[in-house]
């Protein structure tokens, strides 16, 4: 694509180059890229690089404090060679070098993901062989009633959310009838993804006249297995959870997994070894006969059935096709970093597949959180980092960044590990014979192993990232960070503490006197599931100021924001509008039975009190703080040196207009974005936003 075609692309209607100060150009004496400085003394010479890119007619928010504004970026091999006026920055430009010209566009650092998993979101976006259940659009699906909804009572094209049990059986039964339909003899397993049954509203069976959620017949109930079987039992059915960490199978599913212990495990152990669970083994066995697989167990299933989907003849080379699907979805919500947030050896070849090199058509950079689901033994985990490690050389696009672990699970599955019980529990959390009474959820990792696996994951040269959700996994995981303080990680690296809802000031404190762990919370969960979470699980006093941003940077001085894509979907602006406003999502499906309880805008002046952050600050948690988080000097700014990595936005995110109103946001569209001196335009800019929430 040509230049100025990008340039036609990037121009909006209407938008005036603000006037910025003139700011002095800044040279770049060095044309090594893996270890690019960030000096901003100004140059009085021209720069050694000769530009092979100029980006003129911005509105550049640089993101340092030294030079905040300018409207001219040049380029140089992926790095930014020079920053300053567009008479500066045109005065480089070499003969036959067109600018791009950004109408003045809203110029700044490329969003950096904290923490997602980019191939879950890949693998799912699959009509063919995954089906939707979600009540959250995800995938930026147009509503019925837009015009870009050309099939509207199709949910895999269109946006129509799950509102009841009812909807969820539906749709399983209707792909039931596809799949025998099309091939009788051998029918391919029904697969669905984003279950999350704390969301839904009141079904046709339900006993109480205004239950919801786990108050209805669900499949978290402790009868999975006889809910799936009852709509077939001649074809294997796998659902997954929002989250994640739990998901649900019926009889013929459950004998393909093979997990030990289990009804569905293979005698022939000889010729076909079943799959032991690692994490409260007992208790995810009992769930297993029930239909309920939780946190490993669930993981494994996972990868057993997408690994099924890609031996299918038909599915030839199709993760690298979906894999880049993705990118482009993320990109074209701004970022150019993406993390792949647990990753293991065969996921990291299929990134190195894609994104061979700064000259590839894959939009993103791709940062790996190693994780090995399917082994209990935690080295399994570090061999796969350094495989990677080794893959990807010096690709300056694709890095290990972390191993991962995970101290306990999800809030709305009740794999959460608190230190008092939850506000509700049902079956089969209920059953004293299998879990501790009251329920109070179980820990994956507790502060022994975590300990353990920090000093062994430094020693390897890694950060390690925590996932922690309930009070008592938060505990665990700052206590193992302070009793390892003495072996950290690797220097200029940071452990990250990860989503923390419940994360206390005193934790904060801790965590901030450390100086070798960045905090990252998950403001998307607060808009999605605070009223499910306040109403029916935790109650009001665990959800009403959780995921504390504000109290992370007043402690520790920096937060980072992620989306956990796929359980919220990869949109840092609608992110940096939910920890700004922090509003609660109340669906007209399920009621908000006491909005004086369970706010429809989650803050108060209780405990930590107000966690609302600033736009600016949460732009800086997408930006430069996440650069900080992985350790990455080379991105987070526009700054000579670092590389050149940008969105374009059609207004101002920072403008007063917006700063008072932070509704705005959902109107700002992304133009476009660079990845490494390469341009990206936005197919899709000039279309109404999409707004997921």
């Amino acid at each position: 694509m040509s230049r100025s075609t990008q340039a036609r692309r990037w121009r909006r209607p209407g938008i005036v180059v603000p006037a910025l100060a003139v700011l002095t150009v800044v040279a770049c004496t060095s044309s090594d890229t893996s270890s690019p400085t960030t000096t901003s003394t100004p140059a009085t010479s021209a720069p050694s690089q000769v530009p092979t890119a100029i980006f003129v007619n911005g509105n550049v928010v640089t993101m340092n404090p030294q030079a905040p504004s300018a409207q001219a970026v040049a380029v140089a091999n992926g790095t930014i060679t020079a920053v300053g006026t567009n008479e500066q920055i045109q005065s480089l430009a070499p003969p036959g070098l067109t600018p791009t010209d950004m109408n003045g566009a809203t110029v700044l650092p490329g969003f950096i993901d904290p923490h997602s998993h980019m191939s879950a979101y890949a693998f799912y976006n699959d009509p063919d062989n995954w089906i939707d259940v979600s009540a959250i659009n995800d995938y930026f699906r147009p509503p019925p009633g837009d015009p870009r909804c050309a099939a509207p009572d199709n949910p895999q094209e269109c946006f129509i959310p799950v509102t009841n049990q009812d909807d969820v059986v539906a749709r399983i039964a209707k792909r039931v009838a596809d799949v025998k339909t099309a091939n009788p003899a051998q029918p391919a397993p029904v697969l669905a993804y984003n279950y999350d049954p704390s969301r839904l509203g009141r079904s046709s069976n339900c006993p109480l006249p205004d239950g919801v959620a786990f108050q209805c017949p669900n499949f978290e109930n402790g009868r999975a297995l006889e809910q799936l079987d009852a709509i077939a039992n001649d074809v294997p059915i796998y659902v997954t959870a929002q989250s994640g960490h739990i998901s649900y199978v019926n009889t013929p599913g459950l004998n393909l997994l093979n997990i030990c212990g289990t009804t569905g495990q293979n005698p022939d152990q000889a010729a076909n070894p079943c799959y032991e669970p690692n994490i409260n083994p007992v208790q995810e066995k009992a769930l297993a006969n029930l239909g309920q697989l939780d946190e490993d167990a669930s993981l494994y299933a996972t990868g057993v059935f997408q690994t099924m989907v890609f031996a299918m003849p038909q599915n030839k080379g199709k993760g690298a096709t979906l894999l880049s699907q993705a990118a482009a979805i993320y990109a074209q919500h701004g970022y150019t970093l993406v993390q792949e947030g647990m990753a293991d050896i065969d996921t990291m070849k299929l990134y190195n597949e894609v994104q061979t090199g700064p000259q590839s058509t894959f939009p993103v950079s791709a940062a790996m959180l190693a994780y090995d689901a399917t082994s209990g033994d935690f080295a399994q985990t570090l061999s796969q980092a350094t495989q990677g490690q080794s893959l990807f050389g010096n690709n300056p696009l694709l890095t290990v960044a972390a191993a991962k672990s995970f101290a306990d699970g999800s809030p709305q599955g009740y794999t959460a590990y608190l230190n008092e019980p939850y506000k509700q529990w049902f079956s089969p959390f209920d059953n004293a014979a299998v879990f501790p009474q009251p329920y109070r959820g179980l820990p994956d990792a507790g502060q022994a192993k975590l300990a353990e696996r920090l000093v062994e994951t430094h020693k390897a040269g890694f950060p390690l990232v925590i996932h922690q959700i309930g009070d008592a996994a938060s505990t665990d995981a700052v206590n193992a960070l302070e009793a390892t303080k003495d072996t950290p990680p690797p220097a200029g690296k940071n452990d990250v503490v990860l989503h923390v809802p419940m994360i206390s000031p005193e934790q904060l404190e801790r965590v901030a006197a450390l100086k070798t762990a960045v905090v990252s919370t998950m403001p998307g969960n607060v808009y999605f599931f605070n009223l499910p979470e306040c109403q029916q699980v935790i109650g009001r006093e665990r959800i009403v100021n959780n995921y504390p941003s504000r109290e992370a940077i007043d402690k520790t001085g920096r937060v980072t924001l992620h989306s956990d894509t796929p359980v919220t979907p990869p949109d840092p602006l609608f992110s940096i509008w939910a920890a700004v406003t922090r509003s609660v999502q109340q669906p007209a499906w399920y009621p908000n039975r006491d909005p004086s309880a369970c706010p429809p805008v989650s803050v108060s002046d209780e405990g930590a009190g107000d966690q609302r952050i600033t736009i600016a600050e949460a732009i800086k948690g997408y930006t430069v703080d996440a650069a900080h988080q992985y350790g990455m000097t080379q991105r987070g700014s526009i700054e000579v040196g670092k590389y050149a990595d940008m969105v374009m936005l059609s207004a101002d995110p920072l403008s007063e207009e917006t700063v008072k109103n932070p509704d705005n946001l959902k109107t700002i569209q992304v133009l476009g974005t660079v990845r490494y001196g390469t341009s990206f335009p936005n197919p899709n800019a000039g279309q109404p936003v999409i707004w997921p929430g």
